[in-house]
């Protein structure tokens, strides 16, 4: 039996310390909690075996910088869990952070959890710790729900929100996979023509003196340049994105972009209806949350990734402002299409809005599909498109360099 030293919960608000006597640590927090209280830190004498809460603690510089989407829909699925089983949130974060197999969820866990037992609330944990991490709409509806007494319902449809955005993602890659299929045939078939094919025939013509074609030759020198300097094409590549990450940040630049892509037949579709479906959720969620319509509004315009729109939704909040009606703001404005401005309209009517700004969610979701299905039509074909240019390029430099390869011979 080893002696393990403790910090433990007393009724989810008192902290107290210990000693216990047990065979493992597991057994330690077992005896602990056989005692009433909530073990949050357990370490034995010998340093080396100091419990895995302690290893979590964190400083200010080794805290959590980025979480994926898939990681945020598991921390707020196994809290909307515990939280609406009626376990305590210090409790579900200790449980969190001791059985989740994601290192990040249990960094965070612990970070959180320490915040609320210095004097926080959860809403002000996670936005002081981990504000940027998880966002101004996640935090901002947290605090709603908390504020309101209503956590676990908030973190229900925030999921519905996170679900969303990862199955529209999923659909973008999936999209995305033909196109990359593609492309690795043209670079196989490049690279299998540069090496193997191309030398073959072009020391043949050079042994009987003969001369390259044009084309040929033009592409026997970008094969050779590639083989040659494909360092320098990794640099350019890489400088290029680079330079364009930085473009998109200057807000002249951004706002010409998203104004030209509205412009595009099928891509503004897609572009406007994702946009108008991140927006109607989020108002959808705050206002069935208890957030004034005016902060649901204010809260929702930051979901809008493009700056036109962004616009038509700022101007509407103005109206809203001024003592114009929603549906008045939105016709105004011209943000929204007709079929959902009957939608609002009736809502305000009937007092119903919460429920229309949920089936007006629904109805661009299904915008979404269809647009991103009729992208994906229309960009199948420009793929092939191109393939087919590349194929026939390398065909006809293929043909010059077979017939002067038979001119040098006879």
């Amino acid at each position: 039996m080893a002696k393990y030293f403790y910090t433990a919960l007393k009724d989810n608000k008192d902290l107290v310390k210990g000693e216990i006597e047990a065979r493992n640590a597991r057994e330690a927090r077992e005896k602990i909690r056989e005692l009433g209280f909530l073990p949050t830190k357990v370490y034995s004498e010998d340093a080396e075996f100091k419990d895995e809460t302690i290893s979590l603690t964190t400083t200010e510089n080794s805290r959590i910088s980025y979480l994926s989407l898939q990681e945020k829909i598991m921390f707020t699925s196994e809290l909307e869990v515990m939280l609406s089983a009626g376990i305590p949130i210090i409790e579900a974060l200790t449980t969190i952070e001791n059985n989740s197999p994601k290192y990040k969820l249990k960094i965070i866990c612990a970070d959180i959890k320490n915040g609320i037992l210095s004097g926080m609330t959860f809403a002000q944990a996670l936005t002081s710790l981990y504000g940027k991490v998880f966002g101004a709409i996640y935090t901002g509806l947290v605090k709603t729900g908390e504020d309101s007494g209503e956590l676990e319902a908030t973190l229900r449809r925030m999921l519905v929100l996170l679900k969303k955005q990862e199955r529209i993602k999923g659909k973008i890659i999936s999209a995305s996979i033909y196109p990359s299929v593609l492309l690795l045939l043209m670079l196989g078939v490049l690279i299998l023509f540069s090496k193997v094919i191309f030398p073959a025939f072009y020391g043949v013509i050079q042994m009987g003196g003969g001369s390259v074609p044009f084309l040929a030759q033009m592409l026997i020198d970008c094969c050779n340049f590639v083989n040659n300097f494909w360092w320098l094409l990794i640099m350019f590549i890489a400088g290029a994105c680079g330079f364009l990450v930085s473009l998109f940040k200057q807000y002249q630049f951004k706002r010409k972009w998203d104004e030209f892509i509205l412009k595009v037949p099928v891509i503004c579709d897609f572009i406007r209806y994702i946009n108008l479906s991140n927006f109607l959720t989020v108002l959808h969620i705050s206002y069935d949350a208890g957030l004034p319509l005016m902060s649901g509004l204010e809260l929702s315009n930051k979901t809008v990734g493009n700056n036109i729109i962004r616009r038509q939704v700022t101007n509407s909040v103005n109206f809203v402002k001024q003592g114009k009606t929603l549906t008045e703001s939105f016709e105004r404005t011209g943000v929204l299409p007709g079929a959902l401005m009957t939608m609002i309209a009736a809502g305000e009517k009937s007092g119903t809005l919460g429920k229309m700004f949920h089936d007006a969610a629904d109805v661009m979701d299904k915008k979404v599909d269809m647009a991103l299905e009729a992208l994906t039509k229309l960009f199948e074909p420009v793929v092939i498109v191109i393939m087919g240019g590349f194929v026939l390029f390398i065909a006809i430099a293929f043909y010059q360099l077979y017939a002067g390869m038979l001119g040098s011979l006879f």
